[in-house]
């Protein structure tokens, strides 16, 4: 095919083509966007307090489940937790909730912190 047969098929797209085009584009470039983001939270992530303190009401709608059993013990929504991860890293702070993906989240003094339970070595209650 040469590159002037391509040109002028280009010259009989009407203007709502094209803008239906750029509409189209523009709504799977959201769609994308909203897919890499609660693919992050999917995963172990820090989100700064400072930023996503008025988004505290988001993470309580995402993750709705007020109890996890982990190990035989159940901590609840409101307790003050230490999480271990077998990336060694340490988090302390208040137990949000948990999904059903597996994640649970808890705020420390701060980040937001989400991370998948195959990824938590322990969970010590700090306080009720």
């Amino acid at each position: 095919m040469k590159v002037g047969v391509v040109m002028e098929n280009i010259q009989f797209l009407s203007f709502s083509e094209i803008m239906f085009c750029l509409i189209l584009s523009f709504i799977i470039l959201i769609v994308l966007k909203a897919f890499i983001f609660f693919r992050k939270i999917s995963k172990e992530c820090e989100y700064p307090l400072q930023i996503f303190s008025s988004m505290v009401k988001d993470f309580y709608i995402m993750f709705p489940k007020e109890a996890i059993m982990f190990k035989g013990n159940i901590y609840k929504r409101g307790m003050f937790i230490k999480v271990v991860t077998f990336h060694k890293k340490i988090y302390e702070g208040q137990f949000i909730g948990f999904n059903g993906k597996n994640m649970i989240c808890i705020i420390t003094k701060n980040a937001i912190v989400t991370n998948e339970i195959k990824n938590i070595k322990d969970i010590i209650l700090v306080k009720d």
